[in-house]
């Protein structure tokens, strides 16, 4: 697979970065989908805004889907609820 930019959350559910490399697309991301939705949303006018903001909507939710897809192929493990990190599913699990 090559080097992971991401390992699995100890808590909860995700990955977080591990390198600069996940750290740098975490936060282009973070910052490019802001400004990029800003210029659009802001000319909207009256006429456009319903049809506007239901296609910002579906652009975001895309970019969002995209992103978490990319980081879920760089990550080390998988992704799953986790405790201290075991999983969570496994504090269920009888232990004998």
């Amino acid at each position: 697979m090559g080097e992971y930019w991401f390992k699995p959350k100890r808590h909860g559910y995700g990955a977080t970065p591990t390198n600069w490399k996940g750290w740098l697309v975490t936060l282009a991301f973070s910052l490019a989908l802001p400004l990029a939705s800003l210029p659009f949303l802001l000319s909207l006018t009256d006429a456009t805004r319903t049809v506007g903001l239901l296609a910002w909507a579906a652009v975001v939710l895309a970019c969002v889907w995209a992103f978490t897809a990319f980081a879920k192929s760089k990550t080390e493990g998988t992704w799953e609820w986790r405790w201290n990190g075991k999983p969570y599913r496994s504090m269920f699990d009888e232990e004998k």
